[in-house]
């Protein structure tokens, strides 16, 4: 007998999400291990602050394990794991713009890889700091597509926004960063900003 929940958003982690429901702890530690390093990346370039990135972290693996039962495979499981990341992240940036906006810790952006050339990682950092100037809403598409190759079917299921949203969003968001490029030291004379 076929279940339909596994033939839809369940994918190839079906074993992994059955596994969660019944409380496996080893499924835990599977499921963290295939997507703690892009979900945490992710929640970084959304907040910019990496004490409250890890805040966002633990508490998304917290609502995962406490609500795995509701979890229906409507949709692939990151795509429900990036939800609840990106429901936090946004509520931490809302009570984070009441303050001041707080800074990473450069020295965090350092590649591991002692060959990676300088400047690489210095225009690494600029883009980033340009991402992050984007108002949240822009910003949110941004990191999703080019951060972590999300579709735009994938950015929809994610933000809950129409598709055509997305794209909109998308265009515009580009058009602002090609805007704050052109008004830097990255931009490259006679070149277009794709």
């Amino acid at each position: 007998m076929n279940d339909p929940l596994l033939e839809n958003g369940f994918g190839d982690n079906s074993h992994l999400v059955l596994q969660l429901k019944n409380g496996d702890p080893e499924a835990i530690n599977q499921v963290v291990d295939r997507y703690g390093k892009p979900l945490f990346a992710f929640i970084l370039r959304m907040v910019e602050d990496y004490q409250a990135a890890e805040d966002i972290f633990q508490e998304t693996w917290v609502r995962v394990i406490r609500n795995i039962g509701s979890f229906r495979g409507e949709s692939r499981f990151s795509t429900w794991l990036f939800q609840i990341a990106l429901n936090l992240s946004r509520n931490m940036m809302r009570q984070m713009s009441r303050r001041s906006f707080v800074a990473l810790d450069e020295a965090a952006e350092l590649s591991e890889d002692p060959d990676v050339d300088a400047d690489k990682v210095i225009l690494a950092q600029k883009i980033k700091k340009l991402v992050a100037s984007l108002p949240v809403k822009m910003r949110e598409v941004i990191v999703l597509r080019y951060y972590h190759d999300k579709t735009d079917f994938e950015i929809a299921e994610i933000t809950g926004l129409p598709q055509g949203t997305v794209k909109s969003r998308l265009h515009r968001a580009t058009q602002m960063l090609r805007g704050k490029i052109e008004g830097t030291e990255l931009a490259v004379p006679g070149a277009e900003v794709e």
